[in-house]
């Protein structure tokens, strides 16, 4: 599977009514729960700067302290190999690549036994720093591009376009050889959800250089409805989190849909993998799945008995779960699963379909092409988010481990905010002014 960046909610959950389109039932008995923990997680999430060279609409990373220094990342990166036995590292910001010290980075994950994942929006990325990031040990990117970055120079692009830059950052990375992991990330915004089989069909088209995609729903925070407190329940001003808006009209979209809209362009697509929510025991905040094809086309999907081996048999064996392969080639041999996982049988059977109508696709080689949701947090009634259970995406902030989605309200508030409806509060505030008004006898 591939890993995950941008995007966050402080809003209440969205009604039925308000949701973009048709959406699929997922029934969790069908989905192997993600085995992972706060102390044993697949990935540690590395922040090495807050300042980044574009402005990403609903980023909830803004500029506070700039860059952090070579000797306090290194004490992070060991804090995480310590308290969350990562597979991987997460190298994030901000825009991790205009870091100075980005290769020393790299390095001494590589050195400590993990892999370094650096999550970029490719800006930055060039032939020469790819070379230089493979000296260094780089495993894999997770490049963040959608259609409401403010990009320099695409501008205006819709998903389809931007396939196009996607293509161009594939290359450099294919380009310096080796088995460099990629995956696509892009932010799902109401105004692009009908977009989503635009950047599926590319990544299918590309399957020996795309190695994953992951689609992370929109949320924010608005001003005109809500207003957040603190701990200690004195109101604090929103409008200092860069992921507030002061209105926002549109409906959001939900996981599930998402697998919907993916289904309608790849019906062979079947989710495997979940982390559901912190407070709602039917959410799904985490959907995790991986197809099977060539680049003649997708045969099925790993189904959740192939998800449990992957991560159970990746800890027996190394001691850590798994959240991105070594490489996405995995060649015939993952039908050799087919009596095991139903899924995968579809899939064998799928592709031997294909080789008696083509024999020469007989030889062609197979991946394995990891496609992922994240649903952002959604404010309850009570004004408690419903957060990812057993977040894969903790950071490090003042000797703990905190939500790196709402890592800003720790760093400008002292911890999480709840947010609490205006009207409601006004009512409130009014109810008990009422009660305590003396009755006269």
């Amino acid at each position: 599977m591939g890993s995950f960046g941008r995007g966050i909610a402080l809003t209440r959950d969205a009604a039925p009514e308000r949701t973009q389109g048709k959406q699929m039932t997922l029934d969790k008995r069908n989905l192997y729960r993600l085995p992972w923990s706060m102390n044993d997680n697949a990935i540690g999430w590395l922040e090495v700067t807050d300042t980044c060279n574009i402005h990403c609409e609903g980023c909830y990373r803004q500029r506070i302290t700039g860059h952090k220094s070579l000797e306090q990342i290194k004490e992070e990166i060991l804090f995480l190999k310590k308290w969350r036995n990562p597979d991987n590292i997460s190298i994030a910001g901000g825009e991790p690549l205009i870091h100075r010290d980005i290769m020393e980075v790299v390095a001494f994950v590589a050195e400590q036994g993990m892999k370094p994942i650096v999550l970029t929006n490719a800006v930055a990325l060039t032939p020469d720093v790819m070379k230089e990031l493979k000296r260094a040990g780089i495993a894999g990117f997770t490049i963040h591009i959608d259609s409401h970055q403010n990009r320099p120079h695409w501008e205006g692009k819709n998903e389809a376009e931007l396939n196009e830059l996607r293509g161009r950052c594939a290359d450099i990375v294919a380009g310096a050889g080796g088995h460099t992991y990629v995956v696509f990330n892009a932010t799902v915004y109401p105004s692009s959800y009908n977009e989503i089989p635009d950047i599926v069909r590319w990544g299918q088209a590309n399957i020996g250089k795309v190695h994953g995609l992951v689609f992370i729903t929109y949320r924010t925070a608005t001003t005109d409805t809500y207003r957040a407190v603190d701990g200690k329940e004195h109101e604090v001003a929103m409008e200092k989190l860069s992921y507030v808006q002061e209105h926002f009209d549109e409906k959001f979209v939900t996981g599930p849909e998402v697998v919907s809209k993916i289904q309608e362009i790849c019906p062979n697509y079947e989710p495997s993998g979940y982390l559901g929510g912190s407070i709602k025991h039917d959410s799904f905040k985490w959907i995790a799945g991986a197809t099977i094809g060539s680049r003649n086309g997708v045969f099925g999907s790993v189904g959740r008995r192939t998800m449990e081996l992957a991560q159970t048999g990746h800890h027996l064996f190394t001691g850590t779960y798994l959240a991105y392969l070594s490489q996405a080639g995995i060649g015939g041999k993952v039908f050799a699963l087919a009596p095991w996982d139903p899924v995968v049988g579809k899939a064998s059977r799928a592709f031997w379909r294909d080789v008696l109508h083509h024999p020469g696709h007989l030889f062609d080689k197979i991946y394995v092409q990891s496609i992922g949701i994240i649903q952002a947090p959604d404010v309850q009634d009570s004004g408690a988010a419903d957060m990812c259970d057993s977040c894969p995406d903790m950071t490090v902030w003042d000797g703990k481990l905190v939500n790196s989605c709402r890592m800003d309200e720790y760093r400008l508030f002292g911890g999480m905010v709840t947010v609490v409806d205006k009207k409601e509060s006004v009512l409130a505030q009014a109810e008990a002014a009422i009660a305590e008004v003396p009755v006269k006898p």
